[in-house]
């Protein structure tokens, strides 16, 4: 595992292939919640930061985007405007629920590095479907933007179908809302779409009902159609 620190902010850590699976990180073992992710997250901070000294004097957020033949997590203090909005949502039942898909993102992530293997008996097919839609009737997955280029290009690359798409400035940076419905869209093919338009932004613990709340919401319902509309 290999540790830099950016700035007194930021911690840069990537892990290879071997290093996921030697701490068990499979696609199995990440289907559960956005729990369960935290708490490998927390316990890679607790081994690069085993002096409490990084994460001492408050939360921390964490990114997570795949790099060449492993993993990249950047490991970033929040302000206390930042601790403040994190004890609204703890406070919130509601918040307690994926419903930005943090850890639908992250399995999908750590499935490109890992050695899980699918079950292509229909009746483990059809309760993967339950799974994927089991906190209602749509699922959003939320994204970080580096910069609103990245915005442009996904725009040009994903053709959304089954849901709908919204870009929110918050904290100066661009965060991307897709959300599917289950009525108009396959699991299969919405995992395909949260495929492709992760390869353009950064997983993010930043739920949706934070950037309503709170962010300036720039594009709303179609903002890859706009974007792609405007930025040919």
């Amino acid at each position: 595992m290999e540790m830099e620190r950016i700035n007194d902010d930021t911690i840069r850590i990537f892990m290879n292939t071997q290093e996921l699976k030697d701490r068990g990180i499979q696609l199995v073992d990440l289907v559960a919640n956005h729990k369960r992710i935290e708490k490998f997250f927390y316990g890679v901070l607790d081994e690069v930061d085993s002096d409490h000294t990084f994460a001492e004097n408050g939360a921390v957020t964490f990114q997570v985007m795949p790099s060449g033949s492993g993993l990249e997590i950047f490991i970033s203090k929040s302000s206390n405007d930042e601790a403040d909005l994190d004890a609204t949502d703890d406070a919130n039942p509601a918040a307690d629920a994926p419903t930005d898909k943090f850890s639908q993102l992250a399995r999908e992530t750590l499935q490109r590095f890992t050695d899980g293997k699918k079950d292509a008996d229909a009746k483990t097919e059809a309760e993967d479907d339950v799974d994927f839609f089991a906190d209602g009737d749509s699922v959003a997955l939320t994204l970080q933007l580096p910069d609103f280029e990245a915005m442009v290009n996904l725009a040009r690359e994903l053709r959304m179908e089954g849901g709908v798409s919204d870009l929110y400035k918050f904290r100066n940076a661009y965060f991307l809302v897709l959300r599917f419905y289950s009525n108009m869209v396959s699991e299969s093919e919405a995992q395909v779409q949260m495929s492709i338009a992760s390869e353009y932004g950064f997983a993010t613990n930043v739920t949706p009902e934070t950037l309503v709340e709170h962010g300036q919401h720039v594009m709303e319902t179609s903002a890859l159609e706009t974007t792609r509309y405007y930025f040919k």
